[in-house]
């Protein structure tokens, strides 16, 4: 699909190419994009693309796994002094996603959002995220609430994007703690 490179050059090189495509999925659909479309834009020889991809999917899955990475690495902005907490680390979630309108946008024109989602389950459930978070559940348990999590939160992000950023990244926040402690139907509360 795509390669891992070696060097900080090549990779920044590899990323160059993948903001290219998120680029032109702004003005073409996804589907209509040719590897030569994609080394046009990017003024690339079409060789050099085969340096870095298999194909104009492996370019996609790049684009959407590096954001995904780039994600996970994403310093949310405290203030000095101020306690970290669910409410700041979810924000910080939906902060960083509003930063990537570009990408969602193109993703939403060419009506791919769908495989954003799916990137990021994958990349929660292969890169075991949520094991320092619950250390204690059995693995099977903790996949299924990576997923359980992960689904939810980009179908938030997905939903607010389309709806152009209605609500505020600190009120999206608030629903998501609400969402993750307590329970999601409060007359159920009792049957359980």
């Amino acid at each position: 699909m795509y390669k891992l490179c070696k060097t900080e050059q090549s990779a920044a090189r590899q990323r160059e190419l993948e903001q290219s495509l998120s680029a032109l999925m702004n003005t073409c659909r996804y589907e209509e994009i040719t590897v030569s479309d994609f080394c046009v834009h990017a003024g690339i020889p079409r060789k050099a693309f085969y340096r870095y991809f298999s194909s104009k999917d492996g370019a996609l899955y790049a684009l959407l796994d590096h954001t995904l990475q780039e994600y996970e690495v994403y310093e949310v902005p405290y203030s000095p002094g101020e306690r970290r907490s669910l409410l700041r680390d979810l924000e910080g979630f939906f902060i960083f996603w509003k930063e990537q309108k570009t990408l969602l946008d193109g993703l939403a024109h060419s009506g791919l959002s769908g495989i954003l989602m799916e990137r990021a389950i994958s990349y929660v459930t292969r890169n075991a995220l949520l094991t320092q978070l619950l250390p204690e559940e059995d693995p099977k348990t903790r996949d299924h609430i990576a997923r359980f999590c992960t689904c939810g939160l980009m179908i938030m992000m997905v939903n607010w994007h389309h709806e152009g950023y209605r609500e505020s990244t600190l009120e999206m926040a608030q629903v998501a703690v609400r969402l993750v402690t307590q329970p999601l139907f409060p007359a159920l509360k009792n049957l359980l």
